[in-house]
């Protein structure tokens, strides 16, 4: 099995000696097909099941009938037995935690290269031509069926501008499986990249603050050190310094106004992740720059800020002001206590399922939290999801995201914002990123943060319709 950097159009363009991506129809060409007479080559046998071409309609063999296109060529009709299928578990980088909402795909086209930086993409515009897709359920599990059959098939995990290209052996008629353990016993195979040697990996900034540590959060994901750079370093991770630790190598990094002075700086990143400062700290934000932060929002940025920056949406034009009604105190509670799980729409429910099957909720509709803020008095229905809430005290909501620009239809709609009144851990930051973050498995409270951090790498859709995979094309 051989892990691809990205798939290039030599390699789609023969699979097992088979020029695959013409328009003709399989058979038709006056040459032979591995599927003419029941003939196979090398990677393509039955093993044992009953196999052939699918009919006339699919394959243009028939009068009138469509021509199958590249990687389409090669899938094979089960007349009894199982379906030719691929089946397995997707992973966060770390090869710990099974991730939902993780789109698997076998490309019928060349894999482009990523484009980096705000961006109004719609679900599944980022899937290249799936020949076959499914999304992982809350276990991180998907299948596949009726998936081409040969040596070499293409296959892409992925998540937003997260993506994995491996190349699989598919063996016809029989469930064809790839998760494989590493000496430490976590997935090495089907799971998210680690470093952009493994893939792609969304361009991200954060922001250092001294009452979370959000920036390791991503390390201890399994995002590898050397994705940690300065702003002006070639690593998927930017760390600007707030009023937290700078990056391994750096005494001190760029101010974090730098990020956030106008909409160009910021719209270079995919994805803005802003650390709690133990106050609003207004004095580094103007006006103007909570301005900038609503522009990169409303042409595809996402960000997700926790407790303090708040300021950003209460303090910030008034679309994004609109998306709650805010506190007036501002303070954290110290000790652990009992919130609730909003499972009263489809991501919600799923939200919950997937933090019961990991362990860090033991109903699926409740878990225990710590270091949890006062700043939502309640999110706005309309135009805001809430994910953790309490009913025990005046500030309910805990955890939300809404989708900009904020009033327009879902389907106008191009970024996401995020606000979590629910720190990483108890304690401060890190004083050097990557290097002072530790490597400890994830609390339960760190792994409903991990869930929300896909949510907000996924596609931009309204939250009150399930998840779909993308159709084949």
């Amino acid at each position: 099995m051989r892990v691809l950097r990205w798939l290039t159009v030599a390699a789609l363009a023969t699979v097992g000696g088979l020029g695959i991506f013409g328009t003709q129809g399989c058979g038709t060409d006056g040459t032979e097909s591995v599927f003419d007479g029941g003939a196979s080559s090398s990677g393509n046998s039955s093993s044992g099941a009953s196999s052939g071409i699918f009919p006339p309609d699919d394959s243009g063999t028939g009068e009138g009938s469509a021509p199958c296109r590249g990687l389409e060529c090669l899938r094979v009709s089960c007349t009894s037995g199982p379906k030719t299928s691929i089946k397995g578990r997707i992973f966060e980088p770390a090869g710990k935690i099974p991730l939902y909402n993780i789109i698997v795909y076998i490309p019928n086209a060349p894999l482009p290269a990523i484009t980096h930086g705000a961006s109004c993409d719609k679900c599944g515009s980022l899937a290249v031509s799936p020949v076959v897709s499914a999304i992982t359920d809350e276990k991180g599990d998907f299948v596949l069926d009726d998936v081409p059959v040969s040596d070499k098939i293409p296959l892409v995990i992925q998540v937003g501008k997260w993506r994995r290209a491996i190349e699989v052996k598919v063996e016809a008629c029989k469930e064809n499986t790839y998760n494989k353990k590493d000496a430490s016993g976590n997935e090495d195979v089907m799971r998210l990249p680690r470093n952009q040697d493994e893939g792609e990996l969304p361009q991200m900034a954060v922001s250092t603050g001294s009452a979370d540590p959000l920036p390791c959060l991503l390390p201890r994901i399994g995002i590898d050190p050397k994705e940690f750079t300065n702003p002006t370093g070639t690593g998927r991770v930017h760390v600007f310094h707030g009023n937290g630790g700078n990056v391994a190598g750096a005494s001190n990094n760029e101010s974090n106004t730098a990020l956030w002075n106008s909409t160009a700086s910021l719209s270079k990143y995919d994805m803005v992740l802003l650390s709690c400062e133990g106050a609003e700290h207004n004095e580094t934000k103007s006006p103007a720059q909570m301005g900038f932060l609503r522009d990169y929002l409303n042409v595809g940025g996402r960000v997700f800020a926790t407790h303090y920056h708040y300021t950003w949406f209460k303090n910030g034009p008034a679309d994004l002001q609109s998306v709650a009604t805010w506190g007036s105190t501002a303070g954290a509670r110290n000790g652990a206590a009992t919130f609730n799980l909003d499972t009263s729409f489809p991501k919600g429910a799923s939200f919950g399922k997937w933090l019961q099957n990991n362990g860090s909720s033991p109903d699926g509709a409740t878990m225990s939290m710590t270091e949890v803020a006062y700043s939502i008095t309640q999110h706005t229905a309309a135009s805001a999801s809430q994910w953790v809430y309490t009913n025990a005290e005046q500030y309910k909501t805990k955890y939300m995201s809404f989708n900009t620009p904020v009033g327009l239809k879902p389907e106008d709609q191009c970024g996401k914002g995020v606000l979590s009144d629910i720190h990483v851990s108890a304690g401060t930051n890190a004083t050097t990123i990557p290097t002072t973050c530790g490597n400890a498995d994830l609390t339960p409270q760190e792994k409903a943060l991990l869930f929300l951090l896909m949510d907000l790498s996924s596609c931009v859709q309204d939250d009150k319709v399930a998840p779909k995979p993308p159709p084949p094309r």
